[in-house]
């Protein structure tokens, strides 16, 4: 469809452009839709032994100058259906107008060429013109010369106030203020617009703006995709690009660093980083899943990024079978493959935050508290002779083994061991028996444990605890990463809701506590919400995988303030989520292990697991949590493992060493504490490295893993520069070849993809395909002069930028005739100024700007602003993971630019989305453009532009020079705008606003609601109602066609 909507609409134009059929833009098109699936690259599925993608295969078809002996004519125009090429069952056909120009060029001498993207560029000399005057720079007379050939003028110039809104868009992502505005409408010194380009390329919210384009090429993202689709830190990236730009690193430097920073001879903190662009793929770590199968996802997916980015090639056509319409094989696939199946990560990572191999990225200040907690450490540690300390802990273990005291046995209801049955040694016979799947016994915190799956519940009698009256629980729990899981429970159903008692892990909030461990809970139902009471811990005092042993204890009182929770022995401050329990609470349920009445089932280890009839002392519960678990090690020495004896050292050291010892131990244990603490504090961002032995590369049999054939080493296409000889074949190899002189592709991919983030096209419109099914250039003269000038420059963005937007051709004004509406309905020829809608990102940084909430604060860790309700939850993935449930962020964090929004691929920003951002599941290298009304749906109702709507009425109406509401009603215009509105613009919403006024005085309650949208409170010296009308004038000005396009 492309092809054919290309040809139709550029036939007449292309075909006066030159005096014979060119084959590259008129032949190879026809051949590569209908011919190339079966005469083409791919010898798997090529037809009658005939080629017709190189000129050696295609002459056995074709006599050149003679058509009607040619059997590729006589196919494609053959009377006969049946033996009519392409034949029907292809459900492909040639239009009358292609069989002709087959003919046509076959008559005239079948010049075959080469196709243009795979031959290096050179810089063609500029053509002659007739309206020099017109002429800016050299960018204008390739275009010029074009509208000449087709008797077509270009557009006068755009007027000041568009010119800078235009430029100020297209080079920071924001709009101008009134003041710049002005400045530049009355700075009419020679030079006043390259000052303002310069002025522009200098701020620092350039590099936003660039950023924002890489990024969708970049597959950026802050979480790993697929279903469960979890957090991860890739903001340090998203930073280091932005300086990137500013910097105006050389597009070479800039090319090398991303792939190939960390192969960098002393490679600096920032080199590596760069890096981390092949490592914003998508990342699975599920169950189930195959770690070599995503191994080879992650690799196939550099590959793809890399082509589109730098090469303008669909590679990935070429995982399973060779390209059907490029010369690229399957094995050249898996050849470019090699050069990125050599890192060390792994198939399945991820699942607690970045993937290995990643970066600690501490600050200054970050960095010096480490280095002063490990020199602390190293003296402790020296204090703490090894073969002093086991000289000591054996003369102790034989001479002090009596002073161990006994645990406590007073008020004892149940006492379960775990040794290998569910038996109450207790003496009172509550007996526990296993309700469903198996326990597996093995060793535990003090002798053997009893293991749960996710599938196991055990149940005990309800006798063995009653919280309605004085209680203790003591147990050894050794819990894995599932969220949310209940420790025990106690529950029964009841009219309202569950009734009864829980102690739970309760879920983090946030990833470095997912990473740390868990709060835990003791929760008390009543049996409905409103009537309950839990407890939080204050902390999060529980580590994953690690044993530990927790107690509880009430007074029977049923509020908060009698519970106690307990962690090793130690008191854990706790926080009232709620203490509403109701008098006369009972729970008459058995307790259970490992059932799922609330919350995930327990998945862990239980151990030595005693329920009491009053509530243990601090002393006591200690003697539980430390001193006894060291009684029975000491009891069984031939029964000792590593676990065990660490934890009699431990205990030794804590309570029985000398003092000398024991101070540097509670300092040590401190220290690591304090790091451990501080490390979490650290963000960290994923990166390349190389494995030290990289793993071998094969291709795969239709793409599949395990379909392992020939092997290969690191190379490139065929059809392309070889890679320089004598060099290591590794990624940094590969990068310095796509930046050399002969690659032909990577710079003119390059300007071709500024060229489209400025006009909103680019020469090639397929930005992501610069093979045979992509759009061939149509200024291919200007494409290469505009690429040898990048790197002749020395790959200077800036420049190439600047060399652009100061032509005549971009400072163009955009409106259209009927007559070029017509001829060029998307502007390809130029003929007018670039006119397109805002991408998503700008139009909603646009309304911040305008109504002044924007913070302009740049980089930094991505923020959670105003999202609807249950977008995330209702594609979440259990409690186990993070990023399942938003938690929206509020202050400054709610105003910042839109390319700082979390970017959940599963879930991406739903207001951006609805304005054509992509998922970033994939590289993406240009957005669609569409026109919905969910569009206006989202600036009428979403709080950002509700907010911003009423900030910018209170604006306006706070400005002391505006003396009147036509004043007011200019001044919001031009926020907006960037130009003052015209009479009859401004009787409009004159009219509009006295009907608010109006509205709003006879219903004052939907004023007030109207302005507690969105967390800033509502300007208080401004009448409600007023202030409610003016915010819904200023909803309207946001929501001009004008605000959020480009003019």
């Amino acid at each position: 469809m492309l092809r054919l909507y290309f040809a139709l609409t550029f036939g007449t134009v292309l075909a006066a452009a030159a005096p014979g059929v060119d084959f590259n833009r008129e032949v190879r098109p026809i051949l590569s839709d209908n011919c190339f699936h079966c005469h083409g690259p791919d010898s798997a599925t090529r037809m009658a032994n005939l080629r017709l993608d190189t000129e050696e295969g295609a002459r056995k078809a074709i006599e050149a100058g003679n058509s009607a002996k040619s059997r590729l004519f006589v196919r494609v125009s053959h009377a006969k259906k049946p033996l009519r090429m392409p034949p029907p069952a292809s459900g492909l056909s040639l239009t009358d107008a292609q069989v002709d120009t087959l003919k046509r060029w076959i008559d005239e001498g079948a010049k075959w060429d080469e196709h243009w993207a795979y031959r290096a560029p050179k810089r063609p000399a500029p053509p002659v013109v007739n309206a020099k005057s017109w002429v800016k720079n050299p960018v204008d007379l390739f275009l010029l010369a074009r509208l000449e050939r087709e008797g077509l003028k270009p557009a006068k110039a755009a007027p000041r106030e568009t010119l800078i809104r235009r430029l100020s868009f297209d080079l920071t992502g924001l709009p101008p203020t009134p003041e710049e505005v002005a400045a530049f409408v009355n700075d009419r010194a020679t030079g006043a617009y390259e000052r303002l380009v310069d002025r522009l390329l200098a701020s620092p919210h350039y590099g936003e703006r660039m950023a924002m384009e890489w990024l969708d090429l970049a597959r950026y993202a802050d979480t790993h995709g697929f279903h469960i689709d979890s957090h991860r830190d890739m903001w340090p990236w998203r930073d280091w690009l932005i300086r990137a730009f500013n910097r105006n690193q050389p597009f070479d430097q800039f090319t090398v660093e991303q792939i190939a920073g960390d192969l960098l001879p002393d490679a600096t903190l920032d080199q590596k980083i760069a890096s981390g662009f092949n490592r914003n793929h998508m990342i699975n770590f599920e169950g189930g899943a195959i770690p070599e199968e995503y191994q080879t996802e992650y690799v196939v997916d550099r590959v793809d990024a890399t082509a589109t980015v730098w090469m303008g090639l669909t590679m990935g056509c070429a995982r399973c079978h060779d390209h059907k319409y490029d010369p690229i094989s399957q094995k050249d696939f898996y050849r470019f493959a090699a050069f990125f199946n050599t890192t060390s990560e792994e198939g399945l990572d991820g699942r607690y935050g970045n993937a290995k191999p990643f970066l600690p990225l501490p600050n200054e200040a970050q960095q010096q508290r480490l280095d002063a907690i490990d020199a602390k450490t190293e003296a402790r540690r020296a204090e703490l002779d090894d073969e002093v300390i086991e000289l000591l802990l054996r003369r102790w273990q034989r001479e002090r083994f009596d002073h161990v005291p006994a645990s406590p046995v007073r008020g004892l209801r149940a006492w379960y061991e775990l040794d290998g049955n569910l038996s109450d040694i207790s003496g009172q016979f509550r007996h526990g028996r296993v309700l469903t799947g198996d326990i597996a016994f093995g060793a535990g915190s003090i002798r053997n444990g009893a293991n749960f799956d996710s599938a196991t519940v055990a149940e005990f009698p309800a006798s063995a605890l009653d919280v309605s009256r004085p209680f203790s629980v003591s147990v050894w729990v050794r819990a894995g990463r599932q969220q949310g899981q209940p420790i025990l429970q106690q529950l029964e159903l009841s009219s309202g809701g569950m009734k009864g008692f829980e102690l739970a892990l309760a879920k983090p909030r946030t990833l470095p506590r997912l990473r740390r461990g868990h709060p835990v809970e003791i929760r008390l139902l009543g049996g409905d919400p409103g009537r309950a009471l839990i407890v939080r811990s204050r902390d999060y005092v529980f580590l994953q995988n690690d044993n530990h042993h927790l107690s509880v204890t009430g007074d029977g009182s049923g509020r908060a303030a009698g519970l106690r929770l307990f962690v090793d022995g130690k008191p854990v401050a706790l926080d009232v989520v709620q203490d509403t329990l109701p008098e006369g609470f009972r729970v008459e349920a058995p307790l259970t292990i490992g059932a799922a009445k609330a919350g995930a089932p327990f998945k862990g280890r239980i151990d030595d697991l005693r329920f009491y009839d009053r509530p243990l002392g601090e002393g006591e519960v200690e003697q539980l949590a430390v001193r006894y678990p060291v009684e029975v090690v000491l009891a069984t020495p031939g029964k000792r493992n590593r676990e065990t004896a660490g934890a009699l050292r431990d205990y030794y050291l804590k309570h029985e060493a000398p003092e000398q010892f024991r101070e540097a131990y509670r300092e040590l244990l401190a220290l690591r504490e304090e790091r451990i603490d501080l490390v979490e504090e650290i963000p960290t961002v994923m990166v390349m490295d190389e494995a030290e032995t990289p793993r071998d590369t094969y291709v795969l049999g239709r793409g599949d893993y395990t379909q392992k054939g020939e092997k290969v080493l690191p190379g490139v296409p065929a059809m392309l520069p070889p890679l320089p000889s004598g060099e290591k074949a590794n990624r940094l190899t590969l990068a310095r070849w796509l930046t050399s002189p002969e690659h032909p592709l990577t710079a003119r991919v390059a300007v071709n993809r500024y060229w489209q983030m400025l006009f909103g096209f680019g020469i090639v419109k397929t930005s992501e395909d610069f093979g045979s099914q992509g759009e061939p250039p149509v200024h291919q003269e200007l494409l290469d002069w505009l690429a040898v000038e990048f790197v002749e420059s020395g790959w200077d963005v800036k420049g190439l930028i600047r060399l652009i937007v100061t032509s005549a051709a971009y400072q163009q004004q955009s409106q259209v005739t009927p007559e070029l509406l017509e001829r060029d309905p998307e502007n390809r020829l130029l003929a007018r100024g670039p006119r397109r809608r805002l991408p998503a990102e700008m139009v909603r940084d646009n309304a911040l700007a305008a109504s002044g909430l924007l913070v302009k604060t740049i980089g930094g860790p991505s923020v959670l602003p105003y999202q609807p309700p249950g977008l995330w939850e209702e594609l979440a993935f259990g409690e186990a993971f993070t990023a399942q449930e938003y938690e929206q962020d509020h202050g400054d964090k709610l105003y910042r630019r839109a390319m700082y929004t979390f970017w959940k691929r599963t879930a991406p920003p739903a207001s951006l989305v609805t304005f054509d951002a992509p998922d970033r599941e994939k590289c993406t290298s240009r957005r669609a453009v569409t026109n919905t009304p969910l569009q206006a749906l989202v600036t009428l109702n979403d709080p950002t532009y509700v907010e911003a709507a009423r900030h910018l009425a209170a604006r306006v109406l706070s400005d002391v020079s505006a003396r009147n509401d036509d004043m007011r009603l200019r001044k919001a215009f031009q926020l907006v705008t960037a130009r003052l509105p015209q009479a009859q613009e401004l009787r409009v919403l004159r009219g509009a606003l006295a009907h608010q006024v109006g509205a709003y005085q006879r219903d004052p309650e939907a004023a007030r609601a109207l302005l507690a949208v969105g967390e800033k409170p509502a300007e208080a010296a401004i009448e409600a109602p007023r202030l409610a009308a003016w915010t819904n004038i200023c909803t309207i000005l946001l929501n001009l066609d004008e605000s959020v396009t480009k003019e």
